[in-house]
């Protein structure tokens, strides 16, 4: 039985206590509604005034019975009142402060702004890959529903369109920003802060209707999604060729561990080196599917290929492999 319906359960059995005994001594003592009423409230708070007392032998045997069991039952109420108070408060507390810590040390991390259904699919891809990151969402509820299925879950509860919510996610350590809450104009605003707190910040923003799209670019987002219009392509593909969808679906499935990733080249030993003597197959096992050069994009890139210091490439392969090639790309 949860905490409160014990308080709940406690508080019914003193109020029926005190009717019972309060008609037994209307009955006994031949006193009216009230002052029986009064005298079985003062008798259970261990007031005891002593202006009125009973006189009959059943009255007597009556409230010695009724202070054991009414004493008994307000002692086992107010101890679930005590403990409901003292273990919600510190429960709170001791969370709030942990909370707080997890969140001094967050650095290079990405912040996930609405925990709704997209927040959700993108908490749940970022802890397959091991990214770190933290939620913000106004509704406490749900941010206590999602700690309780996952207490190793960076939550704070507030308004993400505010400077300083922004700044309590640590954003001037962040590697990037997910905007996903309900209202386009939120998304605009959450972008615009971002970009002022945190100008080198990565930021994914979502957008209802199409016509957001533009003004999330313009507020500074560096890529700016439509799930309407990303879903709408993606059922026309399968529709129209769901042989090499499917295909395509299962080389990249979670169970195969498989992804492709973008990855910018920092390792000076690889600036001017051709890709078939840079090592990045042997040293990683990853495969590069695309290489992009200035505003130049080389698909299938050949192994004669000169690469250099902030190309873009593309590369696919398995988790284990993408970080082997990550740390080798730029240098960790």
């Amino acid at each position: 039985m949860e905490t409160h319906e014990k308080i709940e359960l406690g508080i019914l059995a003193i109020i029926l206590l005190i009717f019972i005994e309060s008609g037994i001594l209307m009955i006994t003592e031949g006193w009216d509604f009230f002052i029986a009423f009064y005298t079985s409230v003062v008798t259970i708070s261990t007031v005891g005034y002593g202006d009125y007392v009973p006189k009959t032998f059943i009255g007597k045997l009556s409230v010695i019975i009724y202070i054991f069991v009414g004493v008994g039952t307000v002692a086992y109420t107010l101890g679930n009142v005590a403990g409901f108070l003292i273990e919600g408060h510190f429960r709170k507390y001791f969370r709030l402060r942990k909370m707080e810590d997890k969140i001094k040390k967050l650095n290079n991390h990405y912040i996930i702004c609405g925990y709704g259904r997209l927040g959700k699919i993108v908490a749940e891809e970022f802890k397959k890959s091991k990214i770190p990151f933290v939620i913000i969402d106004s509704d406490e509820k749900v941010l206590e529903e999602a700690l309780e299925k996952d207490p190793n879950l960076i939550c704070i509860v507030g308004d993400a369109t505010s400077d300083d919510v922004l700044k309590k996610a640590r954003i001037e350590k962040a590697r990037g920003l997910i905007t996903v809450v309900t209202s386009d104009a939120e998304n605009v605003f959450i972008t615009l802060s971002a970009k002022k707190l945190n100008p080198n910040i990565y930021v994914v923003a979502k957008a209802d209707k199409p016509s957001t799209l533009d003004k999330l670019i313009k507020a500074g987002a560096d890529r700016a999604v439509c799930p309407y219009i990303v879903g709408g392509m993606e059922i026309a593909r399968i529709a129209i060729n769901p042989d090499i969808v499917e295909f395509i679906h299962s080389l990249i499935a979670v169970e195969e561990d498989i992804e492709v990733r973008r990855y910018v080249i920092k390792n000076k030993e690889l600036d001017n080196k051709l890709l078939k003597d840079s090592g990045i197959r042997e040293k990683s096992g990853a495969t590069i599917l695309a290489i992009k050069k200035g505003n130049k994009m080389i698909t299938s890139p050949p192994s004669d290929i000169v690469i250099n210091v902030g190309d873009v490439i593309y590369a696919f392969g398995t988790r284990e492999q993408l970080e082997k090639l990550k740390k080798y790309v730029e240098g960790l």
